[in-house]
């Protein structure tokens, strides 16, 4: 279970932290979303900042063993999945301007750490049901 463990707490860093350059970095490049009313936009940064916030709390609330946490984790990579599938899909949010070179590969990273995290989840929750021979 040590490295399942492991290999979740890795991937779960690097996906907060790919998030946070998505959510607070000019790096990635603005984008002018005129058809959003500002309700619709901020309910939009309140969710990712809370899938951030949840990660974080995955990080450090330790998933020390339980199979419950195995289950957000998959939940979890599911959200992440499909927010930056929408975002390269240009679902939402919908914008007429393309999207910035540094802004796609950043959203497909994302996509890359979402199915690596689904999966390692999974690999967690079969460690976890296992019971550790003594």
């Amino acid at each position: 279970m040590n490295k399942a463990r492991i290999a979740v707490l890795a991937i779960l860093t690097l996906s907060v932290i790919n998030l946070c350059f998505v959510i607070f970095s000019n790096l990635v490049g603005m984008r002018a979303l005129p058809d959003y009313s500002p309700m619709v936009m901020t309910l939009f940064n309140v969710f990712l900042m809370t899938l951030g916030l949840l990660s974080i709390w995955q990080l450090f609330a330790g998933i020390d063993g339980h199979l419950m946490r195995g289950k957000i984790l998959l939940l979890l990579a599911v959200e992440f999945f499909v927010v930056y599938m929408a975002g390269i899909t240009n679902i939402f949010p919908h914008s007429v301007e393309p999207m910035g070179q540094t802004l796609f590969i950043v959203q497909a990273f994302g996509v890359l750490l979402a199915v690596l995290l689904f999966a390692s989840a999974g690999w967690y929750m079969k460690a976890v049901s296992v019971p550790e021979s003594m």
